[in-house]
């Protein structure tokens, strides 16, 4: 009887062994495939994003990947808000040619071809230095500007530049100045240069009207802010102020806040935009204390 259960015991061990066996292999496989899938999904996954990436990094927008995938949304997203690089750079180039030849038209070429037998010889010297001057006014941006500075009390430059763009300009300037030195360390023809160029976008863009400087020290800073009573900075404004060339008046270049930028980085400053609360444009141009 012993026996006969020890047999019973093992021929049910042996079965048991046997399926255990074999489950654990067929979930060794299964795992083994598992990690194989996974495997070719990673690879595959790894290759349609090169491959999408690759497409952006040339200008193009990914339109061959399949409906509904990631790459399709990402397409459909670019396509809604991003333009490809060569249609941006191609539209750039197509405004700064546009506004470089407009203005040559304006400032050059109009004021010596639009001569008679009859114009004098003041009148003709007169016209050419006005075509010489605006060709220096094209100049003065393809200067880099100055970076050797010093510690300066940064009100007494700005009620110079404020004097000097009001009898310019026949705008109105009403500063108001901090009670204390407010010191930064500065070039000071590059310091007036910028501030200027400032000024004259806000004069421009206020329609002529007083514009406010406020000069102070705040916290770590020396700031300077600069606000006209114009409409104010559209999104597309607020974009694409800095871009050279850009401009929303048919008149202007788009170099003077790019050129006031570059000249304030330069020296260690920084320039910011925005929209006063209760209307107009505010820039603000500031550096460290010094």
């Amino acid at each position: 009887m012993e026996i006969a259960i020890g047999v019973v015991a093992g021929l049910v061990l042996g079965v048991l062994g046997l399926v255990v066996g074999r489950s654990r292999g067929a979930a060794a496989a299964r795992r083994e495939g598992r990690e194989e899938g996974y495997a070719e999904a990673k690879a595959e996954t790894e290759a349609r994003i090169r491959a999408a990436a690759e497409a952006v990094s040339r200008g193009r927008i990914p339109t061959d990947a399949p409906q509904g995938s990631p790459e399709s949304e990402l397409g459909r997203a670019l396509e809604a808000g991003w333009a490809p690089r060569e249609v941006e750079r191609e539209r750039a180039l197509e405004e700064a040619l546009a506004r470089l030849t407009g203005f040559l038209d304006r400032a050059v070429r109009a004021p010596l071809s639009d001569t008679t037998d009859q114009t004098s010889a003041e009148e003709l010297r007169d016209r050419i230095a006005r075509a010489l001057g605006s060709l220096e006014d094209l100049e003065f941006f393809l200067v880099e500007p100055a970076l050797d500075g010093r510690s300066r009390d940064l009100q007494s430059l700005v009620q110079q530049v404020t004097h000097e763009f009001a009898q310019d300009q026949g705008v109105m300037v009403r500063a108001r100045l901090d009670d204390r030195p407010v010191r930064a360390v500065v070039n000071d023809q590059a310091f007036l240069d910028a501030l200027y160029l400032v000024l004259h976008n806000a004069g421009r863009f206020g329609h002529a009207s007083t514009v406010d400087v406020t000069v102070l020290a705040e916290g770590p800073r020396a700031v300077v802010r600069v606000r006209d009573r114009g409409p104010g900075f559209s999104e597309e404004a607020f974009r694409r102020a800095f871009d050279p060339f850009y401009s929303t008046s048919d008149e202007g270049l788009g170099l003077g806040l790019p050129h006031a930028r570059k000249t304030i980085e330069r020296m260690g400053g920084r320039i910011e935009l925005r929209n006063a609360p209760d209307g107009g444009a505010e820039v603000e141009v500031s550096f460290p204390s010094a």
